[in-house]
């Protein structure tokens, strides 16, 4: 913000975002400005989100006061693609000029908004034909004063930016095909007019990919700052967004310009979550994208310099990683007998790890050798951690709550999501369910005798997660899934293929489905958590299972809702639903509710000053909408009551698990609306609580009900929504923006769709990983969803429950070994290779894990806080340090 405000001659600092965070930053921007900002002068602080690489050189050759002082970039708006109309008709007026096309010259106004694809906007031939008259910078007023009566075709900023001009009044480009295609457009309409204005448009694209390296290149223009977030895109030089700061002159010959952008920054600050899922050599990459740096700024820190420290670096990291590596080979030598004290007692690896790192020398050679390799390592480590330093600064969130000695999270694994199970140990397998598991393991062992070639085996992936998985794994290979894989499913030999063939009919009866191992206690537990009125996500790998987990959780939280309304009232299940319906009618017009509630919220929004009138109006309708369901009405009312106050007082009082009345979950939810968000995002908040169907769907689903459009035929309880590929982007921004409200949806099933870019944390504290990954970084992403900073578990103090089921002695056994494992090397092997295969993954579980001591001392410590001399905490002169 200093950057931006404080420049001199207010040039914006660009914040460069993927193309997936691309609202999310300006939203999150507003709400910065209009809550956090507390001076009246830096509130005028500008930003605006740009697209496309002209939108950006508009911007730049605009007037310093018209200026954005913040410009959101995407990743990829450098391409070619983004190229608009006015730029493709610039191209065409360079193409026919100084050639003679006689009456065609006049005809080509009429062919302009189809050769342009700008029928339903700019399509009048009369404007087309000034423009190709007069000089393209006059073409902002000429354009504007025809449009004068449309203020939404209107042009705010130049239409040919400063370094396209360049371009093409140069001779950097070639238009002689462009120009043989235009000269065969006829004078008029004709039969085979469509073709030749195809071959048209390919040729502008031709010519346009030709000029848009020398457009790059001329773009110049200086920038205080640049903030590159989700960095770990630059790792590989050779991308497009990566070359873009750096000069690579052995790839100029292909064709594609590099080092558009450098020298424009005078600062760099480059932002990732997950800087050691790189390899060392791609984090390097990743640094070096800072010769890109505008020097001549830097008076005490050269070019030359920097080269000299990135290559002492890359050594230093080189012998880090070269020296863990060998720890890993040697730590694999580990068995599970070598777990004993001197006496020769079976120990836990912890207590082990104690006693071996104090003393080896009467341990066996070869455990000598591994902590001769550990030692070496740490050292190693060590020596790397202090010029990293200067480059990377890692923020790692505190372990306990703010204030608190509790836990941020709390961890449950295998059989931990069971209600009735106790003790450790994965979820086990009923007899029921034996058989199929049995003839998987079969097949799974056949797979893993293959070796390397024979890849994943997806079937006993798909039958760990759920029964309908497996089956969609039978039929559709990888498509069942929304997360990219390395590798393939493995490919079944006649054997493998018969074990699977018997494994498919021993498959209970479909009736029987929701008994699944893993299924059935994931039901009882969301079932659990939804009667204590906690929230949930459950996150699934394959999207059969996610659809399995909304059918039988919907059916079975429909009876458990009647069953507990039933004995509560004393009635009939018949008789309850009715009563519960009766009771919600009471919230409509005429009803006995209705004015109760009005006024206990009206008395609950008068202190928020900042609502308006209609914003009031419309926090009532979305309250009453859902306080009058029957999930609402059985759970929270007395049906019985006389007194409409005294029910809704004593509604408001219940409480949830983590303590909170749902008085105090509407107070929370008023004040965020009123005092925590800008009026866009109130209005995107509301509009998306009143988009949501308080009933139960069936087959007749609204347009916004895409999410549920995938559950042909069936009931789904209205508390209970669904959000994988398939799922609209804008459904699940709705879905999200919900589920951080009181209200519904309670229970949300996602998938990887929802792992990355999204806040889930306002009112849900509990998160169930019912499909683990072999890649730890993905497990952390999917929980940090409900980890983040401002979530109810902060408010409540209570940590986050974090569950991760896996059935016992099957693929899903040996997944949570491979990834609990992985984790803990996570920040020791720099971009290790989460393989996938069996004949890898079946090794790779029988490892002795490694101890969290060892893990902790062999991290790198990057975090601001440490206790390090004081020149190894110099400020580097233009990496994330500077900035932070």
């Amino acid at each position: 913000m200093k950057a931006a405000l404080s420049d001199r001659g207010k040039r914006p600092v660009v914040i460069m975002v993927p193309a997936s965070l691309h609202e999310k930053w300006p939203r999150d921007f507003k709400v910065f400005v209009d809550r956090a900002i507390q001076r009246s002068d830096d509130k005028a602080l500008r930003a605006k989100p740009v697209a496309s690489a002209l939108e950006f050189f508009r911007l730049i050759d605009s007037e310093a006061r018209n200026r954005p002082q913040i410009i959101f970039l995407k990743h990829g708006a450098f391409h070619v693609q983004n190229i608009d109309q006015w730029v493709r008709l610039a191209l065409i007026k360079r193409a026919i000029s100084g050639i003679h096309l006689g009456e065609k010259r006049n005809a080509l106004p009429r062919f302009a908004a189809d050769l342009l694809r700008t029928k339903s906007s700019y399509n009048d031939p009369e404007l087309f034909a000034k423009l190709l008259r007069i000089p393209n910078r006059e073409w902002r007023l000429v354009i504007n004063e025809h449009y004068r009566a449309r203020p939404d075709l209107q042009l705010h900023d130049t239409p040919i930016p400063e370094a396209i001009q360049k371009v093409l009044d140069s001779s950097d480009i070639d238009v002689a095909e462009l120009r043989d295609c235009l000269r065969e457009l006829p004078a008029r309409e004709s039969a085979f007019i469509n073709e030749r204005l195809e071959r048209a448009r390919r040729a502008i694209n031709d010519a346009l990919r030709t000029m848009w390296p020398s457009t790059l290149a001329k773009a110049r223009f200086r920038s205080p700052l640049l903030i590159m977030d989700e960095a770990h895109h630059l790792k590989n030089p050779a991308t497009r967004l990566a070359s873009l700061f750096v000069t690579d002159e052995a790839r100029e010959d292909a064709g594609t310009i590099t080092g558009a952008l450098e020298g424009s920054f005078e600062r760099m600050m480059f932002l990732t979550a997950t800087p050691f899922q790189l390899g060392h050599h791609e984090l390097l990459n990743v640094i070096d994208r800072f010769r890109g740096v505008a020097w001549k700024t830097m008076p005490h820190y050269t070019k030359e310099q920097f080269e000299a420290e990135l290559e002492a670096l890359g050594k230093t990291l080189d012998c880090a990683q070269h020296r863990a590596a060998e720890l890993d080979k040697r730590w694999a030598s580990l068995r599970e007998g070598d777990l004993v004290d001197k006496s020769g007692r079976e120990v836990s690896i912890d207590d082990w790890w104690q006693s071996a790192a104090a003393d080896s020398k009467d341990r066996p050679e070869r455990i000598q050798m591994v902590m001769r390799s550990f030692h070496q390592a740490q050292a190693a480590m060590k020596e790397a951690e202090a010029p990293l330093r200067k480059w990377v600064v890692r923020h790692l969130r505190d372990p306990m709550l703010p204030g608190t000695n509790v836990p941020r999270r709390s961890r449950h694994s295998g059989r931990a999501l069971s209600l009735s199970l106790e003790g450790d140990g994965g979820l086990p397998v009923g007899d029921e369910a034996l058989l199929p598991f049995l003839l998987a393991a079969r097949a799974q062992a056949v797979v893993v005798r293959e070796g390397i070639k024979a890849g994943r085996a997806t079937f006993a992936e798909g039958l760990a997660s759920s029964y309908e998985a497996f089956l969609e794994t039978r039929r559709n290979g990888s498509s069942h899934e929304d997360e990219e894989q390395e590798l393939k499913a493995a490919l079944p030999g006649q054997l493998v293929n018969r074990y699977v063939e018997k494994l498919t009919t021993a498959l209970p009866d479909e009736a029987a489905y929701a008994q699944h191992p893993k299924i059935a206690p994931l039901i009882a537990r969301v079932l659990d958590l939804w009667r204590h009125r906690e929230k949930v996500v459950v996150f699934c790998h394959y999207r059969e299972t996610g659809r399995a987990i909304v059918r039988h959780l919907s059916a079975a939280l429909e009876r458990q809702l009647w069953s507990d309304a039933a004995q509560r009232f004393g009635l009939e299940q018949e008789a309850v639903r009715k009563a519960v319906a009766d009771f919600g009618a009471r919230f409509d017009t005429n009803g006995g509710m209705r004015q109760p509630l009005h006024e206990e919220l009206a008395r609950r929004l008068a202190p928020y000053v900042e609502l308006s009138s209609e914003e009031r109006n419309h926090i009532q309708d979305v309250v009453r909408r859902f306080v009058r369901t029957p999930l609402f009405v059985a759970r929270h009312f007395d049906i019985d009551a006389r007194s409409g106050e005294s029910t809704l007082r004593e509604a408001f009082g219940t409480r949830d698990l983590s303590g909170i009345s749902l008085g105090e979950k509407i107070d929370s939810f008023l004040k965020f609306i009123a005092r925590r968000c800008s009026h866009p995002e109130r209005k995107d908040y509301l509009e998306a609580l009143s988009r949501m169907q308080p009933g139960i769907r069936g087959e007749t689903l609204r347009e916004n009900d895409d999410d549920l459009s995938q559950m042909k035929g069936i009931s789904v309880m209205p508390n209970i929504r669904l959000a994988n590929g398939l799922v609209k982007q804008e459904t699940r921004q709705r879905l999200m923006l919900a589920f951080n409200t009181p209200f519904f949806p309670e229970v949300l099933v996602a998938s990887s769709v929802l792992a990355e870019g999204v806040d889930l944390h306002l009112s849900c504290r509990h998160v169930i990983h019912h499909d683990l990954s072999w890649n730890p970084s993905t497990l952390e992403q999917r929980t940090g969803r409900v980890d983040r900073i401002g979530a109810i578990a902060e408010t409540v103090r209570k940590p986050i429950e974090v569950f991760l089921p896996y059935v016992g002695g099957t693929q899903d056994e040996k997944q949570f070994r491979v990834v609990m494992d992985r984790e803990r090397w996570f920040q020791v092997l720099m971009g290790a290779d989460y393989r996938t295969d069996e004949h890898f993954t079946e090794k790779a579980a029988e490892r002795i894990p490694l101890p969290v001591a060892a893990a902790r001392a062999l991290a790198f410590d990057l975090s601001v806080k440490s206790a390090c001399d004081a020149r190894k905490h110099e400020e580097s002169p233009i990496g994330a340090r500077q900035t932070t």
